[in-house]
């Protein structure tokens, strides 16, 4: 073993404690400050001193030392010698936010909604710093709640300073969460990273993870009626495969989620709903009526009109509902490569 991945060993002015991870450019460590007993993050990339991990780091900590903001780890220290190039940043204590949405899925559409709109001021900062930041990563893993029920973006090993198009440059993402181009590697711009939020927002609200198979986010018509329209929406339109159909950026998706109003929804349907009732209950009234009034030979002009009148608009009313308005039900079940719908008969493959 290393001297580099050892707990006790010391680097420079930090003690190692206990190994927090391990990703695909190396190690990350609980370290604390020797002098100040201060606790600190520090995340480690070994071998050659110009091989792709140990470039990633540095570029790594090029990005973050330009980024002021509190919702981003501050840069603490950068370490480099013959063997290892270290990384040392603030050190955020919590909960990933793919441990909560595991443990709370599916979340009520107005938390999720608050929850999106936190991610959405994160991402639009980078994709609003001078130059602008592609994050090329976005995922529930790579956020942190802190103790103070704050939200944190962590690990900047796949940002990228935008140029035009992006064509050239290597293929990174998660699978299922990750928008179609940028797998292709067919030019990544910020609208990749508003298709990578919106599978977050499908997962909170599906309880479904894109990252498993068949790795494709559970799109807005499969949700069910507790999500409102407009939510369903902006979803199938951030995850559409054409990226000049999504919303620009993080600020234009911040601007999207800013005009949802989940709970006059919800208030909208159900005055929808009793009203239709009403129709109905009067609609039978007048069918009473016009019964009683032809078996007692006495016919009423009005009650037949009523009820005419009445059962041509529910009938209306009916096939608009079906045809514009009705959801096809909460998915209950995903299998590989078919989502089962609550409504019966709706298979829906990839």
């Amino acid at each position: 073993m290393s001297i580099y991945e050892a707990e006790g060993a010391v680097i420079g002015r930090y003690r190692l404690i206990k190994k927090l991870g391990k990703g695909g450019m190396g190690a990350v460590w609980l370290a604390e400050h020797t002098g100040l007993h201060t606790r600190f993050a520090m995340k480690m990339a070994a071998g050659d001193i110009n091989g792709l991990s140990r470039s990633c780091l540095r570029t790594e900590a090029e990005r973050m030392k330009t980024l002021n903001d509190r919702r981003i780890p501050y840069l603490v220290d950068f370490i480099e010698d013959d063997e290892c190039s270290v990384l040392v940043m603030e050190y955020v204590e919590g909960i990933t936010l793919e441990e909560y949405i595991g443990k709370n899925a599916p979340l009520d559409e107005e938390e999720a909604l608050g929850l999106m709109k936190k991610l959405c001021d994160i991402v639009a900062f980078l994709h609003n710093s001078r130059p602008r930041i592609l994050y090329r990563d976005i995922k529930p893993s790579n956020f942190m709640i802190s103790a103070g029920g704050e939200l944190r973006l962590l690990d900047f090993g796949t940002a990228l300073i935008q140029t035009e198009g992006m064509q050239g440059e290597e293929i990174c993402g998660t699978r299922g969460y990750a928008a179609p181009e940028q797998l292709k590697n067919s030019g990544v711009r910020a609208d990749a990273d508003v298709y990578s939020l919106a599978a977050v927002y499908s997962y909170m609200l599906s309880a479904v993870d894109p990252s498993r198979p068949p790795f494709h986010p559970v799109r807005g018509e499969e949700l069910g009626r507790m999500v409102s329209r407009s939510t369903k929406k902006l979803i199938d339109s951030c995850l559409s495969p054409d990226p000049d159909k999504r919303p620009a950026n993080g600020i234009a998706l911040r601007g999207r989620l800013e005009k949802i109003r989940p709970g006059r929804e919800k208030l909208l349907n159900c005055m929808e709903e009793h009203l239709y009732q009403l129709i109905m209950w009067t609609q039978v009234m007048a069918a009473c009526i016009l019964l009683w009034a032809r078996h007692g030979g006495h016919p009423i002009p009005e009650a037949e009109f009523i009820c005419y009148s009445i059962s041509l608009l529910s009938l209306l009313w009916g096939f608009i509902r079906e045809e514009f308005f009705t959801d096809p039900g909460f998915v209950l079940q995903r299998s590989w490569n078919i989502i089962l719908s609550s409504k019966e008969g709706t298979g829906l493959h990839f």
